[in-house]
């Protein structure tokens, strides 16, 4: 029998124990073998909860354990780095909650480490990872879709800032729902599309409901980041998407979608439906019986198992680069006033 895959965790807070530790516990060949947290209490609730023998508060001491084989990244954004190059340096796989980090620079330096230490590096992009994510991504690698040309991604929230965590507190989470939301329609359309290379980014980002007293639960006065945004992003190919992501605005209903369309058809994620002209008719297709999937429990699968066949990363740092640096250029769009322009590097 192979040797069981030991895990730590650095960062015991909600996303670790909410998905990702409930996705480890799921494999029978994976062992949680040590959680750390700055919050000593937090962390010894983790352990209790998912029988973890090793309790530490100090992560260097953590990714410096012989024992474990991969380190699962689930701090604030802020403080992505920092464990995941020195996880690299001693020699651990690595699984990061997304964003990959607060800056396309952080996020190269996080790459090269990994690449220097020959290791895995998976950003959690869990969206890519549901049955419907999935399916839609076999139409387009058979090509009913055609060349894709445009993407439309909405996940827009009412009433929805967090109340729980740091989210809106930008030293610790470096943006509101354009880190939170709008990553993960922005690297699911980029992953339907095949990553293009973005050319320009014209974006605006507002803070209208979240730095007020409204009947969200959250605390306004420490609200310092964006509540909604929106963009238009260019790509060398002649692709463009469109992008709205919100915790908070006045719409009458919610919408989480993503949709793309190509020259011989369309998809949609929200309720799944593929769309082609056929037969002298337009027709629109829902697909039925799609297995039940927890797409953070399949991302972790799909991880464990790139490790164990040595098989590529299912979400590799450099894909996450590509959605990093359009997040950078949305915030520094809004800023400006003013398109921005990229460069490939």
């Amino acid at each position: 029998m192979a040797k069981k895959l030991r895990v730590g965790f650095v960062g015991s807070g909600g996303i670790a124990q909410g998905a990702h530790m409930p996705g480890w516990q799921k494999l029978p060949d994976v062992e949680i073998f040590a959680v750390c947290d700055i919050n000593k209490q937090t962390a010894q609730a983790a352990a209790e909860k998912f029988g973890v023998p090793h309790v530490l508060t100090d992560y260097k001491k953590l990714v410096a354990m012989d024992e474990l084989d991969i380190v699962d990244v689930c701090t604030p954004n802020a403080w992505h780095k920092a464990p995941t190059i020195a996880a690299f340096r001693h020699g651990k796989h690595v699984i990061v909650e997304k964003p990959i980090a607060v800056s396309a620079a952080e996020a190269r330096q996080m790459i090269a480490a990994g690449h220097k230490a020959k290791k895995k590096f998976m950003v959690a992009q869990s969206m890519r990872f549901s049955a419907e994510a999935m399916a839609a991504k076999n139409w387009v690698d058979q090509g009913l879709l055609g060349k894709i040309y445009w993407a439309r991604c909405t996940l827009l929230r009412r009433r929805g800032v967090p109340h729980w965590g740091v989210f809106a507190q930008k030293e610790l989470s470096g943006g509101g729902p354009v880190y939170d939301l709008g990553v993960h329609i922005l690297d699911l359309a980029l992953h339907l599309m095949g990553f293009p290379q973005p050319v320009s980014v014209s974006a605006k980002t507002w803070a209208v409901l979240g730095p007020r007293h409204t009947i969200m639960k959250h605390d306004h006065k420490k609200f310092n980041v964006e509540d909604m945004a929106a963009a238009l992003i260019k790509f060398d190919n002649g692709a463009a998407i469109s992008l709205e992501t919100s915790w908070a605005v006045n719409i009458a209903e919610e919408t989480h979608n993503v949709t793309v369309c190509g020259d011989k058809g369309g998809a949609q994620l929200n309720p799944l439906t593929l769309i082609r002209e056929e037969y002298g008719n337009f027709l629109t297709s829902t697909p039925h019986y799609l297995p039940q999937i927890a797409s953070h429990h399949e991302e972790i699968r799909q991880f464990a198992e790139a490790v164990r066949k040595d098989l590529p990363s299912p979400v590799p740092g450099e894909q996450a680069l590509v959605t990093q640096t359009i997040l950078d250029a949305m915030y520094k769009s809004s800023e400006s006033g003013k398109e921005v322009r990229l460069t490939k590097r």
